[in-house]
């Protein structure tokens, strides 16, 4: 029995679910400490998520802030190098509240793979993300878009970068008839302005949603988009994986960050995707470097744990003599066996309760 899949489902056991999936897939694990150069993140706070940055003096003078954002580390240290950067990570960050009254400690898991990004890279990245619900869920979803189908639409317009904003956000929102009156009150050309409203429409099966893609396509990259799609997903239903992925638009993230893949992983019980990652290449650019990049974050503190302190206690308690251990240890592990959580101790206090207590005496476990 695999023991990690006897654990009870809290923050501490995903963890350790997710850190042994990633690492079955030959990524390697990223350290980091606590804080960064505020520089860093001043120079690329246009590809930060929020939050204020808390900053302080190092010891040198120099001014640094606990870490806000992971992503920006790993790439701030990768290069271009023929093989890729394959890394993972379960770090915390660190974000004040908008009032800057109270400081929130993130956890967060992930992944990042920095170099020639091909289909097969995707898909594997998105195959971790699709195996990453299922290790922290038994009822999940993955939406999957592209903005390059987006930006494809919006390029074929010639908009302004204000007015692309806006228009995202309406797809995000699945608001067709504002999308509509916007586009009218800006003078969208009326081809464009259907696709764009179709677009925002678009959900469902990826199978059931290819013909009308297909539809949308205005220009090179509109058609690279829809044919991205189509090569993930067939990789994906190669490996089983394709059964919870749906095709969703409302999912398009960052224009400013994301340039390709996008997608967010939805559990049952939370109403926020806890999973949210894609394509960005361009934040390699803003570091100098020539390769691509895509990953996805798992936030575990939006994962739906029960709150209620017994679901961390044990099972079962094993009573013992200190002058009596011989075969104790043999004995507790047996009890382990199937999963059950075993707290031994010399006696019992008021308020413990345990759906077995056990006592050992010359060898053997007894009911108590």
């Amino acid at each position: 029995m695999d023991l990690l899949q006897s654990l009870p489902r809290n923050e501490e056991s995903d963890i350790l679910r997710l850190q042994k999936l990633y690492a079955r897939f030959g990524y390697d694990k990223f350290r980091m400490s606590k804080f960064e150069d505020y520089a860093l993140y001043l120079q690329n706070k246009d590809f930060l998520k929020g939050g204020s940055i808390i900053t302080f003096n190092g010891p040198d003078g120099r001014l640094l802030a606990l870490k806000q954002d992971i992503t920006l580390s790993i790439v701030k240290n990768a290069q271009d190098d023929k093989t890729p950067c394959k890394v993972y990570y379960t770090e915390n960050v660190y974000r004040a509240s908008d009032d800057a009254n109270d400081i929130r400690e993130i956890p967060q898991a992930g992944v990042e793979y920095i170099g020639k990004v091909d289909v097969y890279a995707m898909s594997e990245v998105i195959r971790l993300a699709i195996e990453s619900l299922a290790a922290v869920s038994d009822r999940y979803l993955l939406g999957l878009s592209h903005m390059g189908l987006v930006r494809g639409l919006l390029d074929a317009a010639g908009l302004s970068t204000d007015l692309r904003r806006q228009i995202v956000a309406c797809i995000q929102n699945k608001a067709a008839h504002e999308l509509h009156a916007l586009c009218k009150e800006n003078g969208v050309p009326a081809a464009v302005e259907e696709k764009l409203c179709a677009l925002s429409t678009v959900f469902g099966r990826p199978e059931d949603c290819f013909d009308a893609l297909s539809e949308l396509v205005v220009n090179d990259r509109t058609a690279d988009a829809v044919r991205e799609l189509r090569d993930i997903y067939s990789l994906l239903c190669e490996t089983g994986n394709g059964d919870c992925v749906r095709i969703d638009f409302s999912v398009a993230n960052d224009m400013q960050y994301y340039n390709g893949i996008t997608f967010q992983g939805f559990v049952d019980g939370t109403p926020r995707s806890v999973l949210s990652g894609g394509r960005y290449d361009e934040l390699l650019r803003q570091f100098g470097r020539k390769s691509g990049a895509i990953g996805f974050a798992v936030y575990l503190d939006l994962l739906p744990y029960s709150r209620d302190d017994s679901s961390d206690s044990a099972d079962i308690l094993v009573l013992y003599d200190p002058s009596d251990v011989r075969g104790l240890a043999a004995a507790v592990q047996s009890l382990q066996q199937n999963g059950s959580r075993v707290r031994v101790q010399t006696a019992q206090s008021d308020g413990q309760v345990f759906s077995k207590v056990y006592v050992y005496r010359e060898g053997r476990l007894t009911t108590a």
